[in-house]
């Protein structure tokens, strides 16, 4: 069998919304781990970049879907197993103090096959066949330890979408697993442009407040607010787009002003002399000088003396 390339690997990764992780991101999600693991474990450990900024004296642990991708992670302390992380949990009844994720978007599963998974039989609902994004959350909130800290980045449209996924969502608050959700804009991945997010889960929190994230702006939400809000973990919903100010020269403005309008009334004085040559009658220019003279005097100001 003709081994693939990593070029192969990363195109095939993409065209099943799977996306190469760069190091800058990979250590964003690694300053959201508030312990100091002894392991780490990835479900979706692709080319290994989330756990590759992990010191070489913690024991990292993932499962690949591709068998040929797993083989080409040379990571110390690593442990991984190929196969379907959904439909074949190759460390099933361990429990992990760290996760980092990067699952595929939106991809498609079999829920019907899992529903008395222990890993998914405890919400009252299960992600659409059509998108495994929560199924995802449900397998790393299964394997964190109580007190544990998640990391996983995802597609922002788990934070809003309807039916199947907002009873998974609404359990996970009710719950308060969620701890954290963070905007990471779009152009942050290599291979895409699209926007994404940060979800950290947490079991034993000590409050039901959720933090939410956008760049140097972040804000603590109630529980309640977010259950006001339709459940929904839209960070835009939390922390509105900012709408830059424009600073205003006033000075320059009014100098402006100025300069404007004595050029249109040297423009109305100059077509009103043509007017004057062409019927001979002075009448046009002195009605208009008057007409400004009177103006002129309504609004003098008291600096300005007769």
């Amino acid at each position: 069998m003709k081994q693939k390339s990593i070029k192969n690997i990363r195109q095939e990764f993409k065209d099943n919304g799977i996306f190469y992780t760069p190091e800058a991101l990979a250590l964003k999600l690694k300053s959201y781990v508030d312990i100091e693991p002894e392991s780490v474990y990835d479900p979706t450990c692709g080319a290994g970049n989330l756990l590759r900024v992990f010191p070489d004296s913690v024991k990292k642990y993932g499962q690949e879907l591709d068998a040929e991708q797993l083989v080409l992670i040379d990571i110390p302390n690593f442990t991984g197993y190929a196969g379907d992380t959904l439909a074949d949990d190759k460390f099933a009844g361990i429990q992990f103090d760290c996760i980092v994720a990067n699952p595929p978007f939106s991809i498609k599963w079999n829920p019907d096959e899992l529903k008395e998974d222990p890993r998914f039989c405890d919400c009252p609902a299960l992600p659409p066949p059509s998108k495994a994004d929560w199924a995802f959350m449900l397998h790393i909130l299964h394997h964190l330890s109580d007190n544990g800290v998640a990391v996983v980045l995802e597609f922002p449209g788990i934070l809003y979408r309807g039916q199947r996924e907002y009873k998974v969502r609404r359990w996970f608050i009710e719950n308060n697993y969620v701890d954290r959700v963070v905007n990471i804009p779009g152009n942050t991945f290599e291979d895409t442009s699209i926007s994404t997010c940060i979800i950290v889960l947490k079991k034993k929190r000590q409050t039901t407040d959720v933090t939410f994230e956008d760049g140097e702006r972040s804000v603590c939400v109630s529980q309640q607010d977010i259950a006001d809000q339709g459940y929904t973990l839209s960070v835009n919903t939390y922390l509105p787009e900012e709408v830059a100010k424009e600073e205003i020269d006033i000075n320059a403005l009014n100098k402006s002003i100025v300069t404007t309008l004595l050029e249109q009334v040297e423009a109305i004085f100059s077509t009103t002399e043509k007017l004057q040559e062409i019927f001979d009658d002075n009448f046009y220019l002195v009605d208009l000088w008057k007409g400004l003279r009177s103006i002129l005097e309504k609004y003098r100001p008291k600096e300005i003396t007769k």
